[in-house]
């Protein structure tokens, strides 16, 4: 069998060069240009003989190659101590590695930029959903949390507070929590279905301080496992009933 020859692949004579000197471990700053050169060109011949086809951009290199390494092998002038600046010669090489400066700068960044395409494309993206408006479902009948009552009592304090004029007479309070435990079982069995809001029961006492009462007489009947509180749904009202309607 015929031995097969593989060679990287390069995007351009840039490219190429740049490869070579990374290779050689060249001074990119300070490049041996009759080294690369022949490194070059020795590549090109390769791809010759195994036929394959070659862009005119990497002659052109070649030919700007040995255009530099002709330049550098020419005997250069000796410049005296007093010359100016505009007579020293400028290095030949200073154009093709700034080239290869901005090549490298960009190749860089494009492989950073790989990079994060790749890391993106492990990672799934979904489209936002659109609901129709549904209807509440139906929750069943399940105990108010402590926390929650306490904060449909703070809601109505401060609805009373706005209410309440900023000057008033203070009265001594009568009426017991025993007293207020009474009225709100029996409000409770009068009621059509043995509850009532936990809202209404509140709101219909005059003042804050019999408010405060009914809140801990409600606090006691639970704790009696005399009433419960429930709501029918979430956000729904807060209602409570005597136990043995609920049972």
């Amino acid at each position: 069998m015929a031995l097969t020859v593989k060679l990287p692949e390069f995007e351009g004579p840039l490219d190429l060069l740049l490869h070579l000197i990374k290779d050689s471990e060249m001074n990119i700053y300070d490049i041996p240009i009759v080294a690369i050169t022949s490194q070059y060109m020795d590549y090109l011949h390769s791809m010759q003989q195994i036929k394959l086809e070659i862009a005119g951009d990497y002659f052109v290199m070649a030919a700007t190659l040995m255009r530099i390494k002709s330049q550098w092998l020419l005997p250069q002038p000796e410049l005296s101590e007093s010359a100016e600046p505009d007579e020293i010669t400028e290095d030949p090489r200073d154009e093709l590695v700034s080239q290869l400066l901005t090549y490298q700068a960009y190749k860089q960044a494009a492989t950073e930029l790989q990079a994060h395409e790749q890391a993106r494309q492990a990672y799934f993206s979904k489209a936002p959903s659109v609901f129709a408006s549904a209807a509440p479902v139906p929750m069943p009948k399940q105990p108010v949390a402590l926390a929650d009552l306490t904060a449909a009592f703070s809601h109505l304090l401060r609805q009373q507070q706005i209410q309440a004029p900023h000057i008033r007479q203070v009265h001594q309070e009568t009426i017991t929590i025993a007293q207020k435990v009474t009225q709100i079982t029996q409000a409770l069995r009068q009621s059509s279905q043995g509850q009532l809001s936990f809202m209404h029961l509140l709101s219909a006492v005059p003042s804050i301080e019999e408010m405060v009462t009914t809140f801990m007489a409600v606090l006691e009947l639970m704790k009696n496992k005399q009433i419960a509180c429930f709501q029918a749904q979430t956000l729904a009202p807060i209602t409570v009933a005597l136990q043995e309607e609920i049972a």
